[in-house]
Formats: structure tokens, sequence, C-alpha cells
């Protein structure tokens, strides 16, 4: 691991997909606060979508990761602010599509069970990351981008001096 003097390293700085994938694997390990209802195994994760989710145990965790980065990206966000988000166009047969908001219901309860775990900290119209939430991202941030260094030396220039 790079031991040098670190400018900061932020969730803007790595890939969505990978901070994603491993703060959802951290979220299910480390945190028992967060865990899904028995009715998210047969939900679908938007109205937008035909079918459940093809992993239907690991589908909340994923969003509550994304959820937590889309705050730290965003700033202060609300559950209808989260809504717009994860909505899309619905197919409607022969009839145009329409945009359509997605679940408030779940999104909700994972923003309550974060909140829960100290991830979150809810203030007058909508949610931020707490300093834990903060640090945590922070530090996920700088693993992946610290590995990511290793394999292409040239990033090396963005960790400072």
């Amino acid at each position: 691991m790079f031991t040098g003097a670190v400018e900061m390293i932020t969730a803007n700085m790595v890939s969505a997909e990978v901070l994603i994938k491993r703060l959802s694997a951290y979220i299910k390990e480390n945190f028992k606060e967060v865990s899904p209802p028995e009715w998210a195994l047969l939900a679908k994760t938007s109205p937008i979508r035909e079918r459940v989710p093809d992993e239907p145990n690991e589908w909340w965790y994923v969003r509550a990761a994304s959820i937590m980065r889309k705050i730290y990206v965003e700033g202060k966000l609300g559950n209808s602010d989260l809504m717009s988000i994860y909505g899309g166009a619905k197919r409607r047969g022969s009839a145009p599509n329409r945009f359509t908001k997605g679940p408030g219901h779940a999104n909700r309860l994972i923003m309550r069970q974060l909140e829960k775990a100290g991830l979150l900290h809810k203030v007058k119209g909508g949610r931020i990351l707490s300093g834990k939430g903060r640090s945590l991202m922070d530090r996920m941030s700088l693993e992946i981008f610290t590995e990511a260094t290793e394999i292409n030396p040239e990033l090396k220039k963005y960790l400072g001096k």
C-alpha cells in the first residue's frame, strides 16, 4: 500500500461501479442494522423493471451503497430526490413511454437503516453523510485508488508529491 504524502482521494475520483460493489460487501459484513426485510426477496427494484433482481439477497446492499455514494456526490438528498434518481421510462405497450418514479418505501427503509448504523444523519429536507459515513467512503476510495496505481503507475501523479 502507498504510504507517502497523499492528496485527498474522494468517491468522485474512483469508478462508481467498483466503489459500490466494495461498499455493499462491506456494509453486508459489518453493519447488522442494514438488512433486507422479508418482502425484499420478492420485490422488483423499481416499477420500470419487469422482473425481480437476479440476486435477490444482494440488491438491498447494493442500493444502500448506491444511496451513500449519491449522497456523497450530490450532498443532501431526500426520499423524493432518490425516487427520481432511481426512476426511469416505463414501457406501456404501444403507448409512448413515460417517466415513473422509483420506489419510495425501499429507499426510505434503507436510509433509516443507514441512519441507525451511524452512516447517515437526518437534517431538514433530507439526509447527509455522517462523519463515520464520509470517512468510510474516503477510506474505500483511497483503497481502490491505490490498487489502481499498482496496475497503472501513471496514476501516482494524482496522489501528491
